[in-house]
């Protein structure tokens, strides 16, 4: 029986059976990890792994943003620069596949520690949306990892479509579609009342003005820090929070996660991940302050 979808970053992991103990099922769960195709490729990792290759990552992004700089200032690339760009693009994608590894390796770890602190529940479209854009464990056909993404509500329903993204930018390989209530998926995390508590409870809690505004308020406190759960495909750092060009001041509407890379030519780098639902916002609090909208 194949049980597991994606380890998340952090402690969360979605799976495709019911698993009525969350502890007991979590001893399949990773033994399965392990033998997979990213699990094996990521034994030899220890935890903390990655911030050594998000070092590297970014120091790549300083040099190409030099490169660009210089191609802009005098107009022509030297033999030297295009060999030196072509190195960076291999370097990239080495660090890449290490740096994947190293993440699903440090993920398996947070869920082990924490096996005697998660429950096991229905995957609702709000568990969905928090994990939009987080590090996970997927992988798709062509052997690149793939990221939970979202789009706006479906025509005459009150619920958002997600679909799983390859990172690998090949343009041939296919979405795949992830619908909770068909699947019947189930998640493995720790409790949350963000998203334990019923529906109507847990958003007349958020969408009250003293809670807006304290959410915001605590938003606002993260703004320029980087979110190591969120991590730029392309650039392979972790992207930043930031307000939108078309903020409003409203909660849903006023903030993304932006990568602060550049292309070759000195082109900001386009991937944003935006935060337009309570969820998303409640595990960006949770990350930064241990507790999300709704504390324990």
């Amino acid at each position: 029986m194949t049980w597991l979808s994606s380890i998340f970053s952090g402690v969360k992991a979605f799976v495709r059976e019911t698993a009525a103990i969350a502890a007991e099922a979590l001893g399949t769960i990773l033994v399965e990890f392990d033998r997979s195709t990213i699990g094996r490729a990521s034994a030899q990792f220890i935890q903390g792994a990655t911030q050594r290759y998000f070092r590297n990552a970014i120091d790549l992004v300083e040099e190409e943003r030099e490169l660009a700089r210089k191609y802009k200032t005098d107009g022509r690339r030297t033999d030297e620069d295009i060999e030196r760009l072509a190195e960076i693009t291999a370097e990239r994608n080495k660090l890449r596949r290490e740096l994947e590894a190293a993440q699903s390796r440090e993920a398996a770890q947070n869920l082990e520690r924490q096996k005697d602190h998660v429950i096991a529940a229905t995957i609702s479209d709000d568990d969905a949306s928090a994990s939009v854009g987080i590090i996970a464990t997927r992988i798709c056909s062509c052997g690149a990892t793939m990221r939970l993404n979202q789009r706006g509500f479906n025509t005459g329903s009150n619920r958002r479509y997600f679909f799983w993204v390859c990172t690998s930018f090949r343009g041939t390989c296919k979405n795949i579609a992830f619908d909770p209530q068909v699947d019947d998926a189930k998640v493995i995390r720790e409790s949350d009342p963000n998203f334990d508590m019923s529906l109507n409870e847990r958003r007349a809690i958020w969408t009250r003005k003293d809670v807006l505004v304290e959410s915001a308020g605590r938003i606002r406190q993260s703004l320029g820090d980087s979110d190591e759960a969120i991590v730029c495909p392309v650039h392979l750092t972790p992207m930043k929070l930031l307000e939108t060009n078309r903020a409003n001041g409203t909660l849903l509407s006023t903030y993304e996660y932006v990568c602060r890379g550049v292309d070759s030519e000195g082109r900001a780098c386009s991937h944003r991940i935006p935060l337009e639902t309570f969820p998303q916002v409640s595990e960006a609090l949770r990350r930064r302050d241990g507790y999300g909208i709704i504390r324990s």
